[in-house]
């Protein structure tokens, strides 16, 4: 397996390095500047890929290419503080500060491991490993069908994650806008279509209402009554994607097809606990859309691997096609934020009571679903 062959390459060569080069402090310092370093690359990727799209520049590899900018020059720039603040190397008894430098490596060499993987992951490849089975209609993105037991990405985010809703928290954490980032870097790449980018611009996606469904919904075509189970609640969302290019904000990657394709695994509501849903530090649980509303009874059922095609003709009158997102929220939370792709989220209002009426009615088509 090619991804557990860099975490052991990469794990075995820092600690080669620092037991024939370093000293336990050298490695306690180099593990903690890739630890800081890496979450600092978390933190800010994102906005600097944001940046470098608005001038169009970089397309789907915009923001694996920030993440390890920003990761190396903050490297980089802590090695050379710690350099200058430690004038002389402290060594402890050699056998102790032998042990001590190759176990500490190891953690350091497992932060490298992480920040490569995670950088691939945000690649349009399908390189080094797949976390989930393309051609598995029944995806489960809480049950990865692959993961690594030397869990370096997982290690990484977890750890980014956790600095974001702990004592190092923001107003707007990572822990909240993306709960669940390896899994969701990963599903982001699941597409067939070639004009589905794992990008989209800024402004791409947008909610006009936000309610709770009717409970005499329907599926489509079996007529079966939609069942969001114990403890979870339907909630429909209407949204607006744009049919402007990616530079300037919208979802349409090129030009010259005229076509917005996308999977319901590259939609994601974000959704926090009621009493601390105004509040966007903390966490926030991620769900999937399980349909689209056909009309004022019935749902589209859909999949995750399912790939939506929206052409020119839908965006007539506007450029932006209005989709009523279904999803099964927990009872106890409130979305918050409706995500699409990479880079394109949207604040969702109030939830409206099921005897409100939108301000626009769903379009009684659904975008056609590639094979």
């Amino acid at each position: 397996m090619l991804a557990e062959l860099i975490v052991i390459v990469v794990i075995l060569a820092t600690v080669a390095f620092m037991y024939f080069k370093g000293s336990a402090i050298k490695s306690f310092l180099l593990f903690m500047n890739a630890s800081i370093s890496s979450a600092v690359a978390f933190a800010f990727f994102e906005t600097a890929g944001r940046i470098i799209i608005s001038y169009g520049f970089g397309g789907e590899w915009v923001f694996a290419g920030s993440f390890i900018l920003i990761f190396v020059i903050i490297f980089v720039l802590l090695n050379i503080l710690a350099g200058k603040l430690m004038s002389a190397d402290i060594y402890f008894n050699d056998l102790h500060d032998r042990i001590g430098r190759s176990v500490i490596g190891a953690l350091a060499g497992l932060v490298f491991a992480g920040v490569i993987l995670v950088v691939i992951g945000l690649t349009p490849t399908n390189w080094p490993y797949e976390r989930f089975a393309a051609g598995d209609k029944n995806i489960n993105p809480a049950e990865p069908d692959k993961t690594l037991i030397l869990n370096a990405d997982g290690f990484v985010t977890g750890f980014a994650s956790w600095l974001s809703r702990g004592s190092m928290s923001r107003q707007n954490s990572m822990a909240t806008f993306h709960p669940d980032l390896l899994n969701e870097i990963y599903l982001n790449r699941i597409r067939k279509n070639e004009n589905n980018s794992i990008i989209a611009g800024d402004q791409a996606i947008e909610v006009k209402t936000a309610r709770l469904a009717p409970s005499e919904l329907v599926f489509t075509p079996d007529n079966q009554p939609l069942n969001p189970g114990s403890g979870k609640k339907t909630v429909i969302i209407q949204a607006g994607i744009s049919h402007r290019t990616v530079k300037e904000g919208g979802a349409l990657a090129r030009v010259e097809t005229g076509v917005v394709t996308f999977t319901m695994a590259q939609v994601r509501l974000l959704c926090k606990a009621s009493d601390s849903a105004k509040n966007l530090g903390g966490s926030s649980q991620v769900v999937y859309p399980v349909g689209i509303l056909r009309n004022e009874n019935s749902v589209d059922r859909k999949n995750l691997t399912d790939e939506m095609l929206l052409t020119r003709t839908d965006f007539a009158g506007g450029g932006t096609k209005w989709l009523d997102f279904v999803f099964y929220i927990p009872t106890d939370t409130t979305p918050v934020m409706l995500q699409f792709k990479m880079n394109a989220v949207a604040p969702v209002g109030k939830l409206q009571k099921i005897e409100e009426k939108p301000q626009t009615p769903a379009s009684p088509t659904s975008p056609t679903t590639t094979p």
